[in-house]
């Protein structure tokens, strides 16, 4: 499986010139509260389901992996800590120094920001051990 989101970027969004703005363009976009954070959640939340337990992130933070400014194209890697609850048994897992990898796309045109996360879960079907 693979997640992906769309953003609408605010009106007062400067398009980053290089990593460093990048990343802090990042770090204001999604900031706790806003859409956007909502969306990487959910998209979050998804990736990890497999861990089982109801899904606490804290901490994101961004780090620029490559960035093409001439484009508006490049990947990032988020770092995150991770609190599973499981609600049966009450048990809490802290999952520290937890990471994600997204492609993302700006396009100029719609002012819109294109987000795809890195395939995960089973990628072989049991159709390939034939």
């Amino acid at each position: 499986m693979q997640e992906q989101f769309d953003i609408t970027l605010p009106p007062q969004f400067v398009y980053p010139k290089d990593s460093a703005e990048l990343q802090l363009a990042m770090q204001t976009l999604f900031e706790p509260g806003t859409h956007p954070y909502h969306l990487l959640l959910e998209a979050l939340t998804e990736e990890n389901k497999d861990k089982f337990g109801s899904s606490k992130f804290e901490g994101l933070k961004f780090e620029v992996k490559n960035f093409d400014a001439a484009v508006l194209k490049g990947r990032l890697r988020i770092n995150y800590g991770l609190q599973l609850t499981f609600s049966c048994s009450g048990i809490v897992n802290n999952l520290n120094n937890q990471h994600s990898y997204w492609n993302f796309e700006i396009d100029k045109a719609t002012n819109t920001a294109h987000f795809t996360g890195d395939e995960y879960g089973e990628l072989r079907s049991t159709a390939d051990e034939f």
